[in-house]
Order: C-alpha cells, then sequence, then structure tokens
C-alpha cells in the first residue's frame, strides 16, 4: 500500500471507537497513518524532518507505533522512541503540538468518537519527552 493510495473511503464510520481501530486487520490504522503523514508533510515546520525519508515505510512504521501505544498488539520488537527520535535535532514543544494536532485531525477524519480522540492525544502525550529527548 502507498501513502498515496490510502484514501481511507471504505475505512469511515460515524461512531468508530478506539477498539474498532485498533482491531483487526492494519487497513484502518495504516489509513490514518497515511492522512496524518499528509498533513505533516504539507506543513513547512514539520516537513523538512522527513526530507530523507521514505514515506510508505514511515506509514507502515506509525501505523505499527499507534495499535501498540493505543493499547492494540502489535509487534514485540518496537522500537524505542527516544532513539528513533535523537537524530531529530531542535525538536521543540511547537512540533510536538503540531503533530499531536495532525493526529488527532486525521483520527476524526476516520470517525474515531471524541472521547476516544482525546484518549489517544493522552496517551500519545506521555511520550513528549522521549520524542524531544529531553
Amino acid at each position: 500500500m502507498h501513502l498515496n493510495d490510502i484514501n481511507g473511503s471504505n475505512l469511515t464510520s460515524a461512531d468508530l471507537s478506539l477498539a474498532d481501530l485498533l482491531s483487526g486487520d492494519r487497513a484502518q490504522v495504516q489509513a490514518v497513518a497515511g492522512a496524518f503523514y499528509r498533513k505533516v508533510m504539507a506543513d513547512d515546520l514539520l516537513a523538512p524532518h522527513f526530507a530523507r525519508t521514505d514515506m510508505n515505510v514511515q506509514a507502515g512504521m506509525l501505523a505499527e507505533f499507534l495499535a501498540r501505544a493505543l493499547g492494540g498488539p502489535g509487534p514485540d520488537e518496537a522500537r524505542d522512541i527516544r532513539s528513533a527520535h535523537a537524530r531529530l535535532h531542535g525538536l521543540t514543544d511547537v512540533h510536538f503540538d503540531r503533530v499531536l494536532g495532525y493526529l488527532a485531525a486525521a483520527l476524526r477524519e476516520f470517525g474515531l468518537r471524541e472521547e476516544d480522540v482525546i484518549t489517544a492525544g493522552a496517551m500519545v502525550e506521555t511520550l513528549r519527552d522521549d520524542v524531544l529527548n529531553r
């Protein structure tokens, strides 16, 4: 699946729960990851941090990360989030806040219930210091 191929047209629901999003195959989480990265890559502050990144691979890694971070099943060899972001110098709370906002927007775009968007945001928020390497 390519980032540009993820349109989510068959993956939306007016009342999708976090459990629904994480159940079954990774198609829904991958669609959310694709929508998220389209937003990130359109942002002049964030896009340069992905200049040398294969975005199809990145979207797949994010889907697996989201599945695990949000309480779903995932591979046991999850990559350390601090190490994964160590090479990204100059990241600040502004960067993290934008990423969090785009993630919430992508989850809403796919019909995730607002209480679950808030829960997902709170779970990702716990990673702020690791992502920002502080």
